[in-house]
């Protein structure tokens, strides 16, 4: 049995459990308008899992065209700005870092 709170339209834009200071009205919770709204949010929440989940991977593939396009001269990278160059640099270090450490560990070395 959930309050919600609806707009100037008549949309549901919020629900909860009890009556709150900014619900206005009482629902069953098998309303129809519910339900959408339910399944709206839950629509947007697994897109935005999904947009999530692969953030790290185009940050990779923006960097490698970024070298791409600086190999073949396409522009410079002095001509992207201080806060992108740093950016750009600092995660080129780190990755830098991560692979001297990996191999540096070899697993066929004896430890003694």
């Amino acid at each position: 049995m959930p309050y919600v709170k609806k707009n100037e339209k008549g949309e549901i834009i919020g629900v909860h459990a009890t009556q709150t200071a900014v619900t206005d009205q009482w629902v069953e919770m098998g309303d129809a308008e519910v339900l959408m709204f339910l399944k709206k949010i839950e629509t947007t929440e697994q897109a935005k899992q999904i947009l999530t989940s692969t953030d790290n991977e185009m940050v990779r593939v923006v960097e490698d065209l970024i070298d791409l396009l600086i190999a073949k001269q396409v522009f410079a990278f002095s001509e992207l700005p201080e806060v992108v160059q740093t950016k750009l640099n600092a995660r080129k270090q780190v990755r830098q870092d991560m692979n001297a450490l990996s191999n540096s560990i070899d697993d066929n070395d004896p430890i003694f």
